[in-house]
């Protein structure tokens, strides 16, 4: 009776995470819709990174979803814009130059498409620590350029579970088009930021061995 009970329980959690991670979703389209996408959706996206990071950190409370998500969406709302663009504007240079250089003939302009082709993959993976940085911590964009580029070298595992888990989610979304107006964007999200927290939590961890051990103070990442 008790293992029923208590089975019972998780599959109500588990029930009710999905349900929010779908209302999160909803929310995310209607608030990047309310700035008529191009200022919407930098921050209708921070302020659904922000919810699913209270969702997992806070996992048995009630999180007030609609009050922190238009909350963190006018707070967030220039700049978030600011920064997304500046990151969308770094990917789109590297993304223009494999298309510029696969138009081209010869050997150099594989190698540079290649090279192209490389640097818009970091790119991308720097934005994936980016913004679950940017809801969790607060600091300076530089600072917030030089962990997130840090973080996907120096945790390979976590980087490649973020980048693949996107392919196979965004497939599996293809082949089920109904289910892309709850979960097109904050299935994605609650993965990256559950990966990412993690990461975090094993980066404060080590930082507290190594501030323990040393003679010369602080240490930073």
């Amino acid at each position: 009776m008790m293992e029923t009970k208590g089975m019972l329980s998780g599959i109500y959690r588990v029930s009710e995470k999905v349900m929010m991670i779908a209302y999160t979703n909803i929310l995310w389209i209607l608030f990047s819709l309310l700035g008529f996408v191009l200022i919407g959706i930098m921050p209708a996206t921070a302020a659904m990174f922000a919810v699913m990071r209270k969702l997992i950190m806070e996992d048995e409370e009630e999180v007030p979803i609609f009050n922190l998500f238009w909350n963190k969406y006018k707070q967030e709302f220039v700049k978030a814009n600011l920064y997304g663009y500046l990151l969308l504007l770094v990917a789109a240079v590297f993304l223009l130059d494999v298309m510029l250089f696969q138009s081209l003939d010869g050997w150099p302009f594989i190698f540079l498409s290649i090279l192209s082709a490389g640097l818009l993959l970091v790119s991308l993976a720097v934005v994936l620590y980016f913004i679950p940085l940017y809801v969790h911590y607060n600091l300076s964009f530089f600072q917030y350029i030089k962990t997130a580029f840090l973080l996907t070298f120096t945790h390979p595992i976590q980087t490649f579970i973020m980048i693949t888990s996107g392919a196979v989610i965004g497939f599996i979304l293809l082949l089920l088009p109904g289910s892309l107006f709850f979960f097109s964007g904050s299935l994605y999200c609650f993965i990256v930021t559950k990966t990412a927290l993690k990461v975090f939590a094993h980066v404060e961890e080590q930082k507290e061995v190594l501030e323990g051990e040393s003679q010369y103070g602080e240490y930073s990442i």
